[in-house]
């Protein structure tokens, strides 16, 4: 199967005037007067190490250089080889979240993809480090997937499917990534496919109460590229969602949206500085 995609809008020509470049991430102050930093008396408290379950804050945290810094928590250099170590790892979702894939088999030399047939990048990933016996795999979630690259039906399951035959266990990680390709929808798809996936999840933590799910949230993606089904309003949407629906739960929220637009990123496949500062959370909440 492939996505077909056709010229379709349904704005009128003014309505589109609104999203040329001149009118869209527009810098409101471009020369502005010295700026003073004073000294803050006030004692700064010692924050907490960042773990599952803590309350997001608005904003969650701020950019400095190659560096993201939580507002609420503190994070804390983590060995990857160590962190991982006789960890099984299951990455579901879109593209952003196959990113982390391909940066562990690029940071651990250690780690060995295992074919496991099929062909492109849609396909279902598994890399294993036998002496560290680390386990991680990545699959696509199912419908809706838009995009040019062909892939087999035969591949395509549900996210909530694949939760329901996960076992689980205190090195058992589960990390969801949802977003992107529900842009061009109706948003009650989007809904109701969280909220699925949210009481797969609950069956998870109610069978096996130690296994770790993480959130990440849907990042920014370009201003231009097709604003009208796929702009960061419908992102942004989502992302109030996912965390409005997942917050009785103990699980950790990575937010991605946050980060990015912090970074400026305007990328639907960030650089690797950010998905290091992503994956640097993750380490910091399993270990």
């Amino acid at each position: 199967m492939r996505s077909m995609n056709k010229n379709i809008s349904y704005l009128s020509q003014q309505e589109w005037t609104l999203f040329e470049r001149s009118n869209v991430g527009v810098e409101i102050m471009e020369n502005s007067s010295v700026i003073h930093v004073t000294k803050c008396n006030k004692t700064v408290p010692v924050k907490e190490k960042c773990k599952p379950g803590m309350l997001p804050t608005i904003p969650s945290g701020h950019a400095w250089k190659y560096t993201w810094y939580p507002v609420s928590c503190s994070l804390t250099p983590v060995s990857m080889k160590d962190c991982l170590r006789g960890k099984l790892i299951y990455l579901m979702g879109d593209s952003t979240i196959r990113q982390w894939m391909e940066y562990f088999k690029a940071s651990l030399n250690t780690l060995k993809s295992v074919d496991l047939h099929g062909s492109g990048k849609l396909k279902h990933q598994l890399a294993v480090d036998l002496d560290r016996n680390i386990n991680i795999q990545w699959q696509k979630h199912s419908y809706p997937l838009v995009g040019s690259m062909e892939y087999s039906v035969k591949g395509i399951e549900y996210i909530a499917r694949i939760i329901d035959r996960i076992g689980g266990d205190k090195n058992t990680i589960v990390v969801i990534s949802l977003g992107q390709h529900f842009r061009p929808f109706p948003l009650d798809v989007f809904i109701r496919r969280v909220l699925n996936v949210h009481r797969a999840v609950q069956r998870l933590l109610l069978r096996s109460p130690d296994t770790m799910v993480i959130i990440k949230t849907e990042n920014t993606r370009e201003m231009h590229s097709d604003v009208e089904r796929l702009s960061d309003f419908h992102g942004h949407i989502q992302n109030l969602v996912i965390k409005d629906i997942f917050q009785d739960l103990n699980v950790g929220i990575i937010d991605a949206w946050d980060i990015t637009i912090a970074y400026g990123s305007n990328e639907v496949h960030p650089p690797q500085y950010i998905i290091r500062n992503q994956i640097n959370i993750f380490l910091n909440y399993i270990c």
